[in-house]
């Protein structure tokens, strides 16, 4: 990595530059448990003493730059098992700032290169290990099913942490998540025609990823066999004002995480998935 050729250097710096300084618009978010149980009182009074706890973001951070996966996977692990009323939290309070960390690393010349790359690889592996663990969570979540939602990444745009991190983050919230990435946009098309889908949502991160997009998204209208399927388009690529991507043709634009997730349960609570209640 250190013999890198200088152009391939320079085109790696530029991606990283562009993706992980833009995801940085999308960072210091906190992950909001929703309280839709008869015990909401009891249960909110726990996450507020949760949340006076310390997130290890600086520890994490150094470790991912060390390269210790183990210890990394450590530190999430024991953020997380305090966080019992919160297992969300793990993505919103701890991961998503270290994100941003990594990113003013490199922009402002702290770490290289491969450095970060490598960091970034490591929090790939961190998000499945968790998601991992997640899964029995998820399948002992009973009758609770709040609806399907597909978040996607745009055609071709390669970042997609804000997007994984969304899914993790609505599965534990009790919806029935679907994670596409940036490569296979084709498979969006026969999910729509498949079943009805409650929400799609669309993370753009870099200009480019607009390219085509509006069409896209007129495509996907037509296909859905639900015409209650909100289209939601987000990112770190989506900046005041939001009225500039009208062109999208978007029900909701700039929604960020944990706005998500909020929106979702407050549209669906008011009939506009085509259900009043959650049963």
């Amino acid at each position: 990595m250190r013999h890198l050729d200088k152009s391939l250097y320079q085109g790696c710096g530029s991606w990283l530059r562009h993706g992980l300084q833009a995801l940085g618009h999308d960072i210091g978010l906190r992950a909001n448990s929703m309280n839709i149980a008869a015990t909401a009182q009891t249960s909110a009074l726990h996450e507020v003493s949760e949340k006076k706890a310390v997130v290890p973001v600086d520890d994490l951070h150094l470790a991912l730059l060390k390269g210790e996966l183990a210890r990394a996977l450590e530190i999430c692990r024991a953020f997380r098992a305090a966080q019992r009323h919160d297992r969300a939290g793990v993505y919103g309070r701890l991961l998503l700032p270290v994100i941003a960390q990594l990113g003013r690393d490199w922009s402002e010349d702290r770490a290289g290169f491969e450095d970060v790359a490598f960091a970034y690889s490591l929090m790939h592996r961190i998000i499945e290990t968790l998601g991992e663990s997640d899964a029995p969570k998820l399948r002992g979540q009973g009758g609770l099913h709040l609806g399907r939602v597909i978040v996607a990444v745009a055609p071709g745009d390669a970042h997609d942490f804000g997007a994984r991190v969304l899914v993790k983050h609505l599965q534990l919230q009790g919806w029935d998540a679907l994670f596409v990435d940036g490569f296979s946009t084709r498979e969006i098309m026969p999910l729509l025609q498949a079943g009805p889908v409650d929400a799609l949502a669309v993370s753009v991160s870099t200009d480019s990823a607009f390219i085509g997009l509006a069409d896209m998204i007129n495509e996907w209208r037509c296909a859905q066999a639900s015409q209650h399927t909100e289209v939601i388009v987000g990112g770190a690529a989506i900046v005041p004002p939001f009225g500039h991507y009208n062109f999208l043709q978007a029900d909701q634009v700039g929604l960020r995480i944990n706005e998500m997730s909020e929106h979702l349960l407050s549209q669906m609570m008011h009939g506009r998935y085509g259900r009043w209640s959650l049963s």
